[in-house]
């Protein structure tokens, strides 16, 4: 599990911010965050850097600006955040079409927003969701430890009674639906959270989740029904890792 734009952009002090452009970006994943004012920083930024600026040294600089987020786009950062009605009035329309084309999120900070705020809310959700991924890697691993004392045929018997219909959907129609259930299991049931990491559309998981109940025939408001599906798919990837 990894922060993304949107989920960045959605709580204080970021949801002050607005996307001008490369809106199909923002399901990309930010590692690290990075303010410059410097114009040769591009030599130290690497995939997933979300990158902030005021923009003062692009002031005058539109061929600049849009040079950068070329190189931007193409080293795979997260997305840039730049201040606007200060240095830079608007954004070129020429650096918009290029952060569409490459589905590279551009957001808009607002002037009297404190870059260095900025960059301390997005270390603080980094290491928020890093800190929670630990705490599921250790949780899985406690399961497993408890599964290797099953035969596998056991294991293989219980996650085909529950999930056949859903492992042969997936190889007729190479489809995914055993990691969208996964996902959506493992995010508390939570369809933006599991369109997030996933990185598709919250409305195509609802889709996905609407054909894993009819293929299922279960009801997921059942807690018992919930706690098979999560058991079924546990020894599920445990089998298919011995």
């Amino acid at each position: 599990m990894k922060l993304t734009i949107a989920e960045a952009l959605s709580s204080p002090p970021l949801n002050t911010c607005k996307i001008a452009a490369g809106f199909n970006g923002i399901s990309n994943y930010i590692t690290s965050v990075n303010s410059f004012d410097a114009p040769d920083v591009i030599h130290w930024l690497k995939e997933g850097d979300l990158v902030l600026t005021t923009g003062y040294v692009f002031k005058n600089e539109e061929a600049s600006l849009i040079k950068l987020v070329q190189d931007l786009a193409k080293r795979k950062c997260a997305g840039l955040g730049i201040k606007t009605n200060h240095f830079q009035r608007s954004l070129p329309s020429e650096m918009i079409s290029i952060a569409d084309e490459y589905s590279f999120p551009i957001f808009q900070i607002p002037d009297e927003q404190s870059i260095a705020d900025l960059v301390l809310a997005v270390l603080r959700k980094i290491l928020a969701v890093q800190s929670k991924e630990t705490m599921e890697e250790e949780k899985e691993i406690e399961i497993y430890s408890l599964l290797r004392y099953i035969p596998k045929d056991v294991l293989e018997n219980y996650y085909t009674h529950l999930l056949s219909p859903l492992i042969e959907y997936d190889r007729l129609n190479h489809s995914d639906f055993i990691k969208t259930l996964s996902v959506y299991l493992n995010s508390c049931l939570k369809p933006t959270e599991t369109a997030h990491t996933l990185g598709i559309h919250r409305n195509t998981v609802h889709q996905r989740l609407s054909k894993i109940k009819e293929l299922l025939g279960m009801d997921f408001n059942n807690g018992e029904n919930i706690f098979k599906l999560q058991l079924a798919l546990w020894s599920y990837q445990y089998s298919k890792e011995i």
